[in-house]
């Protein structure tokens, strides 16, 4: 009788402490933010990046642009000085990436009767290439004899910063290039050459 009494009292505390287990729901925010928060700062730190790549891009975009529109501008003729100074324009675009990450090169190209031919080029002697130089198979539609287009190209370097963590690499090269190549005709003349200091004296190359 009591061992009966006992194993009864024993399953009726199991049964209770059961149920109060069952029910108590003390700590289950600390369960929830454990299981979502890696989730959350994944999440963040993918959106972090997306925004800066856009960012990057947009920045690339609008610099090569200034340069291309600036340049055209010109009638006949352009210094490389007067180039230079426009870096200026790239490099404000570009803010906050340091003007030392910031390669801008800019290519003359003339069409005489069916040849395309590249006439001049410049850069502002930063860094490796941004390419190959542009190609002529395109351009061909964009012009006529006697007629020059320029083309402007402006790149930099991007690092994500999901590729390291705490000094170690994930990926064997994780430095991405972004670049931007922006086609335009003279703005007041069919030609535009650009000239190192004096014009008609060396042409940029």
């Amino acid at each position: 009788m009591m061992l009966e009494l006992t194993a009864k009292l024993l399953s009726d505390t199991m049964k209770e402490l059961l149920r109060k287990f069952k029910c108590d729901e003390r700590g289950m925010p600390a369960i929830e933010a454990a299981l979502c928060f890696p989730v959350l700062i994944l999440l963040f730190i993918s959106l972090f990046e997306l925004t800066s790549a856009i960012s990057i891009n947009r920045r690339v975009t609008l610099a090569t642009s200034a340069m291309a529109d600036l340049v055209t501008r010109h009638n006949t003729s352009i210094l490389r000085p007067q180039i230079a100074d426009y870096y200026n324009a790239a490099e404000m675009a570009m803010f906050p990436t340091p003007s030392a990450n910031v390669r801008v090169e800019l290519f003359g190209y003339r069409k005489v009767g069916a040849t395309i031919s590249q006439i001049w080029k410049v850069n502002n002697g930063l860094g490796s290439s941004c390419g190959a130089v542009p190609g002529t198979a395109n351009m061909d539609p964009l012009m006529v004899s006697g007629n020059d287009l320029v083309v402007a190209r402006v790149c930099t370097t991007y690092t994500p910063v999901m590729t390291s963590f705490l000094g170690s690499t994930f990926f064997p090269n994780p430095t991405l290039t972004v670049s931007e190549t922006i086609t335009d005709r003279p703005r007041i003349s069919t030609t535009l050459t650009c000239y190192t200091t004096v014009v008609g004296g060396a042409v940029c190359s």
